[in-house]
């Protein structure tokens, strides 16, 4: 593994520029988007070169019993997935993503600097299970982000209308921002042009990325899926590394993150001091 080192922060003239993971670390390229397995990925990172990893993995919510998780076609019945088809490792059980997550939990701890912060999206049924999972790999559970969709989905009874992110910490998290709570009322519907799946609105990830990561500091996302977590991190002038397994999906994660453009008044906060300079 590299040693570790306190992460570069962006080189503004770099802003927007795509470059290899090796130029988006040392600040020379503002974003990358691998096509790759995860975990493989993850392993390529240096330690200590991350202030967030903030991420959307397949969770497995497409049925209540194991048979029905691994028997579904996805989670939703969204247009998106009549169109899209589904997409590869939505269909695992339980232990599958609890496995896959573990792992994923114990390189973000490595590449994270300290009070670097993991967010990982999930629906209710697998907080119970994922918790304890991602808290077993070293980092501090800090509690929950309530994306509130403010419409309720379909069905009957308590109809559910929102998602939930876990939040961990690497020791005593380091924070920049104070003015966000821990619910986020994000419409659903402003975000029906989606490229994938199950794409979450980037302005739900903008809102979290802004509280846990620097204007320069770097964004990774080993389940990039359409991009909003690129998208998001380049809207707030941060660098972003994704993998994503699908070639398709990966394809227009780069074309909705080349698309985007950046804050520049928040990109000349990167060579200013930081709550993670001086250390």
């Amino acid at each position: 593994m590299v040693a570790r080192s306190k992460p570069s922060l962006l080189d503004g003239a770099a802003i927007g520029k795509e470059g290899s993971p090796d130029e988006v670390i040392a600040g020379s390229a503002g974003w990358h988007v691998a096509t790759a397995d995860a975990l493989d990925f993850a392993e390529a990172l240096p330690d200590a070169c991350a202030h967030a990893v903030w991420t959307d993995p397949p969770y497995c919510s497409g049925g209540y019993t194991e048979s029905a998780k691994r028997q579904a076609r996805g989670m939703i019945t969204h247009k998106s997935v009549k169109s899209m088809g589904w997409f590869i490792n939505d269909n695992m059980g339980s232990a599958g993503i609890v496995w896959l997550l573990r792992c994923v939990a114990v390189q973000a701890f490595r590449i994270l600097v300290d009070g670097g912060s993991l967010g990982v999206f999930c629906d209710w049924r697998m907080v119970p299970l994922l918790a304890p999972a991602l808290e077993s790999s070293g980092l501090r559970w800090q509690g929950m982000v309530i994306w509130d969709k403010r419409a309720p989905a379909l069905g009957t009874g308590f109809r559910r209308q929102h998602e939930v992110v876990l939040h961990f910490v690497k020791g005593t998290g380091v924070f920049h921002d104070a003015s966000t709570g821990d619910v986020l009322n994000v419409s659903r519907l402003h975000h029906e042009a989606r490229n994938h799946q199950t794409a979450k609105p980037p302005e739900v990830i903008e809102r979290c990325l802004a509280v846990v990561a620097p204007p320069g500091g770097l964004v990774v996302d080993f389940f990039t899926g359409g991009g909003s977590t690129g998208v998001a991190a380049r809207r707030l002038g941060m660098r972003f590394l994704g993998s994503e397994i699908d070639s398709r999906i990966a394809a227009r994660a780069r074309e909705a993150i080349r698309a985007q453009s950046t804050d520049a008044r928040r990109v000349g906060k990167a060579h200013q001091l930081g709550l993670f300079d001086g250390e």
